[in-house]
């Protein structure tokens, strides 16, 4: 079966940030136990969703569809390199 790559850049979605704490969030908490409160908090939004979104909102995706126009798969390509 045929697949095709589709890139959409700076995709202004304002629920970035809650996709990157739903997903992440647990974690990072525990990689970083010794953080609590605004430090973790700021910590996550500097090293994690400022990252992967540009200004915590702008996503850059990667879309792959099969010949049927299918969606099969996919990923968030992060605007910086993370480490999870």
């Amino acid at each position: 079966m045929k697949k095709y790559k589709i890139l959409i850049e700076e995709h202004k979605d304002t629920n970035a940030a809650e996709i990157a704490y739903d997903l992440l969030w647990d974690n990072f908490k525990k990689k970083h136990a010794n953080l609590t409160g605004d430090v973790l908090s700021d910590k996550f939004y500097s090293e994690v969703v400022s990252n992967l979104f540009e200004y915590g909102e702008y996503i850059n995706l990667e879309v792959e569809v099969d010949e049927n126009l299918n969606i099969v798969g996919g990923k968030i390509i992060p605007h910086k390199p993370i480490e999870l």
